[in-house]
Formats: C-alpha cells, structure tokens, sequence
C-alpha cells in the first residue's frame, strides 16, 4: 500500500428486504463483481424509517470504502415496481417506501447518483454477470411470499415502457383459480410461490391427500412451504406428491416464459430454490413431459441463481456502475 490516496472507483448495492438490509462494495474486474465488503443491518420495510436505514448502511460502506478507492454511485434493489424518476410506486414488502422519492432522497444523504429498481431485475442482471460470458439473453424469477422477475435482452436489461416489465406473477394460469390480491384469479404466483406452495398443501389436506402436512399442524390454515419441503426431505410420500405438482406449476410458468421470449437461460431464484436439484430436476421433467414446444431444439438451460444470499445487492450495484457509464439499462 503507497501512501498515495486510492482513486479506483467502487459501487454500493443495497438489497431491501421485509426485514433486513444488505449492502455491498463491490469492485468491476473486466466487468466481473467482486465484493469487497458487506453491512447487513435489520429493518422494517413497512415502516417509515426504511428509508434512513438504507441512507445509514449505505454511509457505513462508503465511509469504509478508503482504503479501496472511493464510491462513485449506489444502486437500490427492493421488491416492488420502481417507476423511471426512481419513485416507488407499489411495494408489498415495503410498504415504508412507497411514494418516497428514494432516489432523490439517497442522493442527497450520500452525494452520489442513485439507481433504483426491482428487486428482480437486480437479479437478473447479477445473474448476467455471474454466468458464463457472452449470454445476453436471460430470465430471471425469484420465488418468495409472491413471484418477481427480469428480463435481459440482446444483453440489456428491459424496463418496459413505465418501468414495470418482467413482472410474471401475475400470469394467469387457471381462469378459474383461485383469488388473487391484484384482483384477478389465478394467477401463476398463486400456485408457485412460498405461499402457492402452502395453497396446495392445503389443498392436498383438504382433500385427504398427504396425512404427515395433516398432522404438521394444528389447523390446514396454518400450514406453511416449510412443512412441504421438511417433509419432502424425509422422504414422505404425500409431501412429495404436493411438491412435484408445485414444480409442475412453476414449469408451467417457466414455459410461458421460453415460448414467449426465447431465453438462453431461465434462472430460479429465491427461498424456494434453497432446495436445490430437488426442486430444479423436477422443473426439468415437467417441461420434458409436458412442454415440448418450449423445450425441443431449444437448449435452453434452468439454474439456480448464481451469487447466494449477495446476489441482489450485487445486482444492485451493476446497475448503479451501469447507469452511471450510460450502459447495461433499456427502456423497453
């Protein structure tokens, strides 16, 4: 180490979860993210104060940035739709955020430009990253309580024409299923989020399926993803039925998605994927059986998302590096 100050320019990503905040410092090397530092705080992304603990953990890592170089820009990931003036329009899980000027606020606290944006679409660029070189025409889902996505095109992010694109929970899948919060009825994220996954095992209780999720719980209300995937790991029979129907119906999701935009590569994301091969073998076998028009010829590869529990906040901080250089972001 000189004793000459370290120019080398960095970014922050800060991933904002329901409960907790991650932020890192990352380094480009030819492009490639490399994390340099990390600061994880908790928070309440459905209280007001959500927005000063982003400002606070953000502060943390530029003022430890020093000895590296110094931060030139900070992306913020959440889940919600992010118009184009950085203003957050709809947040389930961070209720504290909405209508806030995040942008205008955090560039101001901070004394940097601010780029944010979904939370999924911070994974899917960070997936780009992380993957093999030269793919430039990627999916990315998250599965949580709901279902998030991103879309890399031609090897551009797409926002769509009000900032709200890559958005597939919302497909509908049944007509006739059940009731949706957006006001519509079956929608895909009814059947293959974490709490899509809970829907069918009370679906499979109700209708005498599965006796061990019955007696996981005292009442079928109260029966959660968890039950499913414990119970499928010690090899009960009615646990495993109700999980392979959920891979069914994420294969059926996944296969819209191909048909619809010719990806390289579907990337799984989120809670539900800490199951790792279970969960993608059994995806990989529907869309044999079931969706041959979406598969056959196609090569189409289905991984889990590369980067671990950083991923989001990495992704984050691409997009801050690439807002900043005027490159790596579409509008539609």
């Amino acid at each position: 180490m000189t004793d000459e100050e370290p120019t080398e320019d960095l970014v922050i990503g800060v991933d904002v979860g329901g409960t907790k905040t991650l932020a890192v410092l990352v380094r480009l090397d030819d492009g490639r993210p490399v994390v340099l530092d990390r600061e994880l705080a908790p928070s309440d992304a459905g209280h007001s104060t959500a927005l000063e603990v982003i400002a606070a953990i953000a502060s943390v890592l530029r003022d430890r940035a020093g000895s590296w170089g110094r931060v030139v820009a900070v992306g913020v990931g959440l889940a919600g739709f992010v118009d184009r003036d950085g203003i957050v329009a709809s947040a389930p899980n961070a209720a504290g955020l909405v209508g806030r000027d995040v942008r205008g606020r955090l560039e101001a606290d901070l004394g940097v430009p601010v780029v944010i944006d979904n939370d999924a679409n911070c994974a899917a660029v960070a997936a780009r990253a992380l993957l093999a070189e030269g793919t430039r025409h990627l999916v990315a889902v998250t599965f949580g309580t709901g279902i998030g996505g991103g879309l890399i095109v031609d090897g551009r992010l797409v926002h769509g024409a009000r900032g709200f694109a890559g958005e597939p929970g919302h497909m509908v899948v049944e007509s006739e299923g059940p009731e949706c919060p957006c006001g519509q009825r079956g929608c895909w994220e009814r059947f293959a989020s974490g709490a899509g996954l809970a829907y069918l095992a009370r679906r499979a209780v109700e209708a005498g399926r599965a006796p061990a999720l019955r007696s996981a719980v005292a009442d079928p209300a109260d029966l959660r993803g968890e039950h499913v995937t414990a119970l499928v790991a010690d090899g009960d029979a009615g646990a495993i039925e109700v999980f392979d129907e959920y891979a069914g119906y994420v294969a059926l999701g996944v296969a819209n998605l191909i048909l619809l935009l010719d990806p390289e590569v579907v990337v799984l994301g989120g809670g539900l994927i800490a199951t790792g091969d279970e969960l993608l073998d059994r995806v990989r076998r529907h869309l044999d059986r079931r969706f041959p028009a979406a598969v056959a010829d196609r090569d189409v590869r289905i991984v889990a998302s590369p980067g671990g529990p950083d991923a989001g906040a990495v992704g984050a901080a691409l997009l801050a590096a690439g807002t900043r250089s005027g490159a790596g972001v579409a509008g539609g």
